[in-house]
C-alpha cells in the first residue's frame, strides 16, 4: 500500500503526525518534491499540482489531502476561491484520474484519533494494527509552535498556508531589507488568531477567520507601525476580503500581490511609517 503525501496548505500543521502514523501502520510513504507547474493557478496551487501529477504518475494507492476548513462549508467564504473551499473537488476538476483521496483535519488535537482509525482501517483491515500504530503515535498529537518572527515593524498578513511557506517568509523578508525594513509575521496559535478575527470581521471559514485575526492582532500591537497585505498572484477573490479588513485600519498599510514588483509600495509605507507620506 503506498500513501502519497504533499507539501504546502498547511502541511506544517499536520503532516508529522500523519506521516510517522502511516509508517507505523507499515504503510509506504510517497513524496514527490517537484518544482511548480506552469500553469495559469497561483504560485501554491502551482506547487500542489506538481506534486500531485507526480503522486499520480508513481502510482500511489492513495493521496492524503488536509480539509482546510475542518468541515465548515461557505458559499461566500474564501472568496469562494475552490482550492480553498474544498482542496479535493478543486483536485478532480483538474485531475480527472486523481488516485482515492483520504481527507484528514489540517490541525492536531485528540479528534484526530477517530478519522486515523478510519484511515488506518482502509489501509489494512486490521484493527489491532491500527491501535498498536495509534498508540505508538499518539504523543505528536500536538499543534507545532508558531514560526520565530524577527522583531520587525512591519506586520505580515496572508493566507495561512503562505506564512507557513519558509520560502515566502524569505523572499518577504528580502523584499523589505530593500528598503531597511524588518517583518513581523504573526506568532500566535491559529485557534488565537481566530479569535482576534472575531472581534474584527466575523467570518465563516476558519482560513478566512484566521486572515482578518492576522490583521487585528498586528494592527494592534504597538511594535508594529504598518502593516503589509499580501495576495497570491491570479486569485482575485481575497483581495476583496482583506479590503474589508483594510478598511477598519488606522496604521499605514498596502495590498501587494505575489510575483509582484514591490518596491514602490515599499517605499511609499516606509514613507507613510515615518510620518513622511500620504497612503
Amino acid at each position: 500500500m503506498r500513501v502519497g503525501l504533499v507539501q504546502g496548505f498547511l502541511s506544517r500543521r499536520y503532516l508529522g503526525f500523519w506521516e510517522a502514523y502511516l509508517e507505523a501502520l507499515g504503510v509506504e510513504v510517497v513524496r514527490a518534491n517537484t518544482p511548480p507547474s506552469p500553469v495559469p493557478f497561483c504560485l501554491p496551487v502551482q506547487g500542489l499540482l506538481a506534486q500531485v501529477e507526480a503522486l499520480k504518475e508513481r502510482g500511489v494507492d492513495y493521496l492524503l489531502l488536509p480539509d482546510l476548513q475542518d468541515g465548515v462549508e461557505s458559499e461566500k467564504g474564501g472568496g469562494q476561491c475552490p482550492w480553498l473551499l474544498d482542496l479535493e473537488a478543486a483536485l478532480l476538476r483538474y485531475f480527472p484520474g486523481l488516485p482515492p483521496v483520504l481527507k484528514v483535519p489540517a490541525e492536531l488535537s485528540e479528534r484526530v484519533l477517530g478519522r486515523a482509525g478510519e484511515v488506518g482501517q482502509i489501509l489494512t483491515q486490521n484493527p489491532m494494527l491500527v491501535g498498536r500504530a495509534l498508540d505508538r503515535v499518539r504523543y505528536l498529537l500536538k499543534p507545532p509552535p508558531p514560526l520565530k518572527t524577527p522583531q520587525g515593524s512591519v506586520g505580515i498578513v496572508a493566507q495561512p498556508y503562505l506564512l507557513e511557506d519558509e520560502a515566502f517568509r524569505e523572499e518577504v523578508a528580502k523584499a523589505l531589507a530593500r528598503v531597511d525594513l524588518l517583518p513581523y509575521f504573526p506568532d500566535l496559535p491559529p485557534e488565537k488568531l481566530r479569535e482576534e478575527g472575531d472581534r474584527l470581521l466575523p467570518m465563516d471559514l476558519p482560513t478566512d477567520r484566521e486572515l482578518v485575526g492576522m490583521v487585528h492582532y498586528l494592527h494592534r500591537l504597538g511594535r508594529v507601525k504598518g502593516l503589509l497585505l499580501v495576495v497570491s498572484y491570479a486569485c482575485p477573490p481575497i483581495p476583496g476580503l482583506l479590503r474589508r479588513a483594510a478598511r477598519r485600519l488606522t496604521k499605514p498599510h498596502r495590498l501587494v500581490t505575489l510575483g509582484e514588483d514591490w518596491s514602490e509600495a515599499l517605499l511609499g509605507l516606509k514613507a507613510e511609517m515615518e510620518g513622511g507620506g500620504a497612503r
